[in-house]
């Protein structure tokens, strides 16, 4: 019994177009950086006082958890990291003071 009905199920998930798909994701918000009206991308970058793998991971690991950030690249060869977030959320100063309260010295590039 489990079986047909996930057979069904799995059937009548396929029969739906992908209009139906979009338009359940556009309800939950999650049809890309486009769904959210009035959302203002940015991105920065920063010379870092980084040293070896454990503080690009450190860095990462953090960082990328800060409220409105969208992506991150940390550099050890150029010391540098790049974020790319959402103004309306966070700012250059916030993500600044994120990465010092990691003991790092940040300067804006």
């Amino acid at each position: 019994m489990k079986k047909v009905l996930l057979v069904s199920l799995c059937a009548g998930v396929l029969a739906l177009s992908p209009a139906v798909f979009t338009a359940m994701a556009s309800d939950r918000g999650i049809v890309g950086e486009t769904a959210r009206p009035g959302k203002e991308l940015k991105e920065v970058t920063f010379s870092v006082s980084m040293h070896c793998e454990k503080c690009v991971g450190k860095i990462t690991e953090n960082i990328s958890f800060e409220k409105g950030v969208k992506d991150l690249k940390v550099s050890l060869d150029e010391r540098t990291v790049w974020i790319k977030y959402d103004a309306s959320k966070t700012s250059e100063e916030k993500l600044k003071s994120a990465i010092e309260a990691l003991g790092y010295r940040v300067e804006k590039l």
